[in-house]
């Protein structure tokens, strides 16, 4: 056994462990670990098993007698299969926090299907396609994601299979299941003929999530998300302006349903005819102006600020993705007039420049030009109406 001193700071301490812990290393270890924690107090206590090989239950009984002096529970990170398996079998699983190694996974040769701000969504094989996040992407964050498309395909959302985290260089990723799946951008392209169909579908799948009633703290608020981004935008706002764009997010009423954040056609596949949901990092509670703000975003308004990004976005000419729009409105809203449709077309226009107003956190792949526009573009069109705006969503 090797044991060698990783990093230690205010929130951690980590430790890294090598070859076998067994009967005749087990006390060495216990004694390594007593002088640790004497010499830095503070922090959690992770244990970096990549290059461990076996641990016999001698040595599980020295992590245990640790592990009742710590107030929170040991972590091992980047175990290897067989590790897991010890302590999976053992129970010890139940007893500490135990991560196993990350799947390494090359995108080289890969092909891509879809892009947007957060990263590449490539197909692995027939069967799996893997999203990687840009390089500067948290893993917490990563791991969330994961975690919330998990809970919303329990709740019944036709989302796709989650499965583990892999590694992509410098880079991290999620593997999902998809079973020779295209986005309904690229579908509704190659087949316009069954456009009709693919909208109606495209409509049911946006209300199954505004008809899921979910508890509070089950899903983040997402109110709380945009107050998020809206901290992340102080560079590029007056104060009184920040103010304002969060006095219209908290006047938005509340709703405990759930809500996508970033349904477009491209974050929907088409699996055997199925329209799938991927994407589901910003999956969140609340009212279902905020999934039209950002609809409206990446298609009516973005359309109307940049008409030759718009395609590239999207993955749909600008005529196709007009029409979505616009049969999303009347499809959705089918039970209101033509006059009240129209009238809340023009409402969500105006609430999108939200969602355009946080470019600076929400856009950062599309280039500084573009987030440089949509800051001046709610300076001018949004930050001066948003008092008109308060209290007119009644839907």
């Amino acid at each position: 056994m090797i044991i060698g001193y990783v990093s230690t700071d205010e929130k951690s301490v980590t430790l890294k462990l090598e070859g076998r812990v067994d009967a005749t290393n087990a006390t060495l270890l216990s004694e390594e670990l007593e002088k640790l924690r004497k010499e830095h107090p503070q922090g959690n206590l992770t244990l970096d098993v990549e290059k461990l090989t076996y641990i016999s239950s001698a040595g599980l009984r020295s992590l245990l007698k640790q592990q009742k002096q710590e107030q929170e529970k040991l972590k091992l990170i980047n175990a290897s299969a067989a590790v897991a398996e010890i302590f999976e079998v053992t129970g010890f699983d139940s007893l500490m926090d135990v991560k196993k190694a990350y799947e390494q996974v090359s995108v080289e040769g890969l092909e891509l299907i879809g892009q947007g701000a957060n990263g590449k969504v490539y197909r692995m094989d027939p069967e799996r396609i893997i999203k990687v996040y840009q390089p500067d992407a948290a893993l917490e964050d990563i791991e969330r994601e994961r975690e919330l498309a998990q809970k919303a395909f329990l709740k019944g959302i036709n989302t796709a299979i989650t499965y583990n985290i892999a590694k992509c260089g410098d880079c991290f990723g999620v593997i999902f299941e998809l079973l020779n799946a295209k986005s309904l951008s690229e579908t509704i392209v190659a087949n316009p003929q069954n456009y009709d169909r693919y909208a109606k579908e495209y409509v049911e799948v946006y209300k199954s999530f505004h008809t899921t009633q979910v508890e509070k703290g089950e899903f983040p608020a997402v109110k709380d998300i945009y107050h998020g981004y809206i901290d992340g935008c102080r560079d590029w706002y007056t104060q009184e302006e920040l103010c304002k764009l969060r006095k219209l997010v908290d006047s938005i009423p509340d709703r405990n349903t759930l809500i996508h954040g970033d349904y477009h056609a491209r974050n929907i596949m088409v699996v055997e005819g199925e329209l799938m949901m991927i994407d589901m990092g910003d999956v969140s509670m609340g009212h279902p102006m905020f999934d039209f703000l950002a609809t409206a975003a990446t298609q009516a308004n973005l359309v109307d600020l940049n008409p030759e990004y718009a395609p590239i976005h999207t993955g749909m000419p600008v005529e196709y993705i007009k029409r979505l729009w616009n049969d999303l409105l009347k499809l959705y809203f089918a039970d209101k007039s033509a006059e009240e449709v129209a009238a809340i077309d023009k409402q969500i226009r105006n609430y999108t420049k939200l969602k355009v107003a946080l470019a600076p956190v929400v856009g950062r792949g599309a280039g500084e030009e573009i987030i440089r526009a949509s800051v001046q573009d709610a300076k001018d069109n949004l930050i001066p109406i948003i008092d008109d705006l308060i209290g007119t969503i009644n839907w």
